[in-house]
């Protein structure tokens, strides 16, 4: 391995420990953090794309919510192949936890048009269409990257997943995680 290599991954090691450090103490309750890539610069920018996240949903206070929640955020150009096939997922799971704790929370245009596609699609969820612009949405490589995440009753982020389409595994282990977690909290 040569000594380039060797540098650059001990930065992103130093980069990723000084970002979750931080991370730890700004928030009190900080999400918790689930990255199971091996892509070095994929892992950085999502752990980045995470602490945007967070401080997105604690800046809008209308996510208060009598409930935790498992939520879905996505935008209106992201892949529709790959929003179906979470969907499809996430239906499955909210048949198991309960649909008042499934929510989607697309990023379409406030037109007409929009209005019916989503009411189309999503008629089997509880959801609010809310513009990018209010709650981020991460973008890598062009295209923007849909996300998971659980929001506690105070409405602040307990986690944050970002799904790898190439990658069912991961999304899996999340929702048996999701499972877990309500089933606990059940009890």
């Amino acid at each position: 391995m040569n000594i380039n290599r060797v540098l650059f991954i001990l930065c992103s090691i130093l980069v990723v420990l000084a970002v979750l450090t931080v991370f730890h103490f700004n928030h009190s309750k900080s999400a918790r953090i689930e990255y199971v890539y091996a892509d070095d610069d994929v892992l950085i920018t999502n752990v980045i794309y995470t602490l945007e996240i967070v401080r997105s949903y604690e800046s809008v206070k209308e996510f208060y919510c009598k409930n935790n929640i498992l939520f879905f955020r996505y935008a209106h150009n992201t892949c529709s192949n790959c929003i179906f096939n979470y969907l499809v997922e996430t239906l499955a799971l909210q048949e198991e936890i309960g649909k008042e704790h499934v929510w989607i929370f697309p990023a379409y245009p406030e037109d007409r048009s929009s209005r019916l596609q989503l009411n189309s699609e999503l008629s089997k969820f509880n959801f609010r269409n809310i513009p990018t612009d209010s709650l981020f949405v991460p973008t890598y490589n062009g295209e923007q990257k849909p996300y998971f995440g659980l929001l506690n009753k105070e409405g602040k982020i307990e986690m944050v997943f970002i799904p790898d389409i190439n990658n069912k595994l991961y999304t899996q282990k999340f929702f048996r995680e999701v499972k877990s977690l309500f089933s606990k909290r059940e009890d």
